[in-house]
C-alpha cells in the first residue's frame, strides 16, 4: 500500500460508522446516498492555512471543528438541516500526518454532535500551505431561506452577540496562546465556532422569516447583501447591537474599536434576519423559552435610503460594506 492510501486508510478511521441515510459511503468511485424528502441544499467552503488559520495558535483539531462549522452555518442560514460532507485536502510537505488526524478527530467530533456523515473526499499535495476543503449536503424540510424577501417595515434581529471572533483573531495575533485564558469566549468563538443549528426549527416554522443570512464576513456587508437581494434599505440602531462584556474588555484594554469589530469583523457565524413586527413578537418569545437569544437591531426601509446606521445623538450615517475580502483577505472592504 503506497503512503496516500495508507494516510487515506488513517484519517478514515477516525471517522464514525455511517448512518442509515448512507447507503455507499467511503471506499468507492462516489458515495451512494438513500433520497431524501426535503429540497436539496450544497455549499462549499475551503480553509487555507495562513490565510484562514494560523497553526501557530490553531491546534490542528480546532481547524478540523472550525471547516465543518464554517460550511453548517451556510446550511443552517438556508433553513436547513446539515447531512453529508466530503472533504478534499491538499498537504503541504510542512503539515505532519500526526497533525492530519487530529485535523480529521476534529471533524469527526463535529460531525458526530451534528449527524453529519462523512461519506468521502480526496487528499493532494499542496506546494507551500494547507488547504482544506468541504462541500456539505443539507435538507430543508420547509421553504429554503434565502437573502431576498425583507419587506419595508420589517424588524431586523440578529442571533447572540457580534465582534467576538474578530476580536477573539485580534488577541490570539497579538498574544499568541497565552491569551485564551484571560478572553476564552472571544478566542474560542474564532477558533471553534458554533453553526446556530438550535435556531433552525424557530425560523423555518410558520414561514414566519422574509429574510436570513448568517454572518460570516461581517455584520455590514450581510447587511448590504440582503439589501441587494431584497432591494430594500435597512435604519440599524447602533445602541441596540448586544455587546457582550468580555468584549468589551477587550475594546478598553486594546483601545480597538469595539463598533469596527462588530461592523466589519466577520466569522461570528449568527444569524441575521427579517420578519414582520407581529412575527418578532412571537419569534423572540419561542426563542426565549428555548434558551436561544433574538435582539431586534433595527427594521427594513426604502432601498433608496441605503444603509444606516443610528448613532445614540439620533444621527444616521452610511454603513459601506466593509468586512472580509475573501480575494484579499490581508485587507477590509
Amino acid at each position: 500500500m503506497n503512503r496516500e492510501f495508507e494516510l487515506i486508510d488513517r484519517l478514515c478511521k477516525k471517522l464514525s460508522a455511517p448512518s442509515k441515510k448512507v447507503f455507499l459511503g467511503i471506499g468507492d468511485d462516489a458515495a451512494v446516498l438513500e433520497p431524501i424528502s426535503g429540497k436539496i441544499l450544497l455549499t462549499v467552503d475551503a480553509l487555507v492555512e495562513g490565510i484562514h488559520f494560523d497553526f501557530s495558535f490553531c491546534a490542528p483539531k480546532e481547524v478540523g471543528k472550525k471547516s465543518l462549522a464554517v460550511n453548517v452555518s451556510d446550511i443552517v442560514a438556508m433553513g436547513g438541516k446539515p447531512l453529508a460532507a466530503l472533504i478534499s485536502l491538499g498537504v503541504s510537505n510542512d503539515v505532519s500526518e500526526a497533525a492530519l488526524e487530529q485535523i480529521y478527530e476534529g471533524i469527526a467530533d463535529f460531525a458526530q454532535a451534528h449527524s453529519i456523515d462523512v461519506v468521502g473526499g480526496n487528499v493532494t499535495s499542496s506546494p507551500e500551505r494547507l488547504m482544506l476543503s468541504v462541500t456539505l449536503l443539507g435538507e430543508a424540510q420547509n421553504r429554503p431561506l434565502t437573502r431576498s424577501g425583507a419587506c419595508e417595515g420589517d424588524v431586523v434581529f440578529i442571533s447572540g452577540t457580534l465582534g467576538e471572533a474578530a476580536a477573539g483573531l485580534f488577541l490570539l495575533k497579538r498574544e499568541g496562546r497565552k491569551v485564551r485564558s484571560r478572553f476564552p469566549k472571544l478566542t474560542s468563538r474564532y477558533l471553534t465556532p458554533q453553526a446556530r443549528t438550535d435556531l433552525v426549527g424557530l425560523l423555518t416554522s410558520e414561514k414566519r422569516v422574509h429574510s436570513l443570512i448568517d454572518v460570516s464576513d461581517g455584520l455590514s456587508s450581510e447587511l448590504w447583501h440582503l439589501a441587494k437581494a431584497s432591494k430594500v434599505g435597512f435604519l440599524i440602531e447602533e445602541d441596540k447591537i448586544p455587546v457582550s462584556e468580555e468584549l468589551r474588555k477587550a475594546s478598553q484594554e486594546t483601545k480597538q474599536s469595539l463598533r469596527n469589530w462588530q461592523l466589519s469583523g466577520g466569522e461570528d457565524y449568527e444569524l441575521l434576519g427579517t420578519c414582520s413586527p407581529t412575527d418578532w413578537l412571537l419569534l423572540k418569545e419561542e426563542a426565549q423559552r428555548a434558551g436561544g437569544a433574538f435582539t431586534q437591531i433595527g427594521s427594513v426601509v426604502s432601498f433608496s435610503r441605503g444603509v444606516l446606521l443610528k448613532d445614540s445623538s439620533g444621527r444616521e450615517n452610511p454603513i459601506s460594506p466593509s468586512g472580509w475580502n475573501h480575494l484579499s483577505p490581508s485587507e477590509r472592504d
